[in-house]
């Protein structure tokens, strides 16, 4: 029982185990059935209900709230808002039973964020531990995945043999860019150079997974995002890692063909039949653009016949198949909840990225997260990743920061003299 105890009274614990399965999904899940991830988020809830109890050490504010902590919850009322209006689009669903199911996946999701989000507030020094916890997963991942490639270099690296390899890129992508917040934040010389470490194996797992979305996403916000606003030495050691790993990169056999492959046949299968895809999507979409057909519908309505009704000149029919997803989570959420939905996901989104650098919270792990979630922002215009935790956890971080005042502290308060 004492374990027990101790998890619920410490849920923090919790959250840390949480973070760290993230990455290593696929290892402990059963199909269809059960995943560690889920069950370790359902335990932390648990735990934030048993800290109700508690009223001296109430670490969830959500539940225990004053009058002066509710402006912080201002920042909440877009994702309410978000989680409403696709509630609402259940009444004019084409497809009600697609609806309920993906509303259900929603709601978890969100629920989840919300709480990681609101011990976040109440307890930023977490922040980091959580960081470093999601690195250390990704880490194990980065490296199964390149010793996968290893083993078969004409292949995508992924964590798995029959795992996507285009996941695989986002949970390994999270790390590296995490890896560089640790790196920007760590006091210990272990640490920095285990920061170094994740980084290095995170980036070179991303560019052997040839996930050519993640390519943009960690181009764009290492070098648009994240460098510029570092200081020249610190910008020249992150400059120096990456000209390491291309390196390493081009040790490895069969790089050349294999990133020149995944290059040219993005303008000759337009990208993997995206193209084709989002030309059937838009015209779906359009057939109800200001409300949408109701939440979660794109795989119901797209198929053969939908493609014969729209510009697509010709089809082929290895991509355009029966419950094919968008692979645009802009698309699908403009066929699905309309430009109405689509309006609140991204006023939702400019709010969190919008987070002042300037909060007393430690301003390089606030840029690292709006990198993340930019990085996620580029990907999602290529990959469906709506429902994928990863994506969640970015959120969850960031809006935990956003809800902080002016003046909340990351440090532990110096002792009064």
């Amino acid at each position: 029982m004492f374990p027990l105890w101790a998890w619920l009274a410490f849920p923090q614990i919790l959250l840390y185990l949480y973070t760290f399965s993230l990455p290593l999904e696929g290892v402990f899940a059963i199909e269809g059935v059960f995943t560690l991830s889920k069950g370790l988020l359902g335990l932390f809830l648990l735990a934030l209900a048993f800290q109700v109890r508690r009223p001296k050490i109430a670490w969830f504010p959500a539940l225990v709230l004053t009058w002066r902590q509710v402006p912080r919850l201002r920042i909440s009322i877009l994702a309410v808002l978000l989680m409403f209006w696709a509630c609402a689009s259940y009444f004019w669903s084409v497809d009600p039973s697609a609806t309920w199911d993906k509303l259900q996946a929603l709601a978890q999701h969100l629920i989840g964020a919300l709480a990681i989000a609101f011990f976040i507030m109440a307890r930023p020094k977490t922040l980091q531990p959580l960081l470093f916890s999601y690195s250390l997963g990704a880490l194990v991942a980065a490296f199964q995945g390149i010793s996968n490639y290893l083993r078969n270099p004409s292949s995508r690296s992924s964590f798995a043999g029959s795992a996507d390899a285009a996941d695989f890129a986002a949970i390994v992508l999270l790390g590296s860019l995490v890896a560089v917040g640790l790196w920007l934040t760590a006091k210990s010389s272990w640490m920095r150079w285990y920061s170094l470490a994740c980084f290095a194996a995170c980036t070179l797992a991303v560019v052997l997974s040839g996930t050519r979305s993640a390519w943009v996403a960690i181009i764009v916000t290492l070098f648009l995002v994240i460098l510029p606003r570092l200081g020249w030495q610190r910008m020249l050691s992150i400059s120096l890692m990456l000209a390491l790993c291309f390196v390493a990169l081009y040790q490895l056999p069969a790089v050349n063909q294999f990133l020149a492959t995944r290059v040219t046949s993005a303008t000759e299968d337009g990208g993997a039949g995206r193209t084709a895809i989002w030309t059937v999507g838009w015209h779906i979409a359009q057939q109800n653009l200001l409300i949408g057909h109701g939440y979660g519908t794109f795989t119901s309505l797209f198929g053969l016949g939908a493609a014969t009704e729209s510009a697509l000149e010709s089809i082929d029919t290895y991509y355009i198949t029966d419950g094919r997803g968008a692979h645009n989570i802009y698309l699908e959420l403009v066929s699905e909840i309309g430009l109405v939905g689509l309006g609140i996901f991204l006023a939702w989104m400019w709010v969190l990225l919008r987070v002042s650098l300037r909060q007393s919270v430690h301003p390089d792990l606030i840029l690292i997260l709006k990198a993340c979630l930019l990085a996620y922002l580029i990907q999602g215009a290529f990959l469906g990743i709506l429902e994928r935790k990863y994506l969640w956890l970015t959120i969850a971080l960031l809006h935990g920061l956003s809800m902080m005042f002016r003046g909340t502290t990351y440090a532990s308060t110096p002792p009064k003299s």
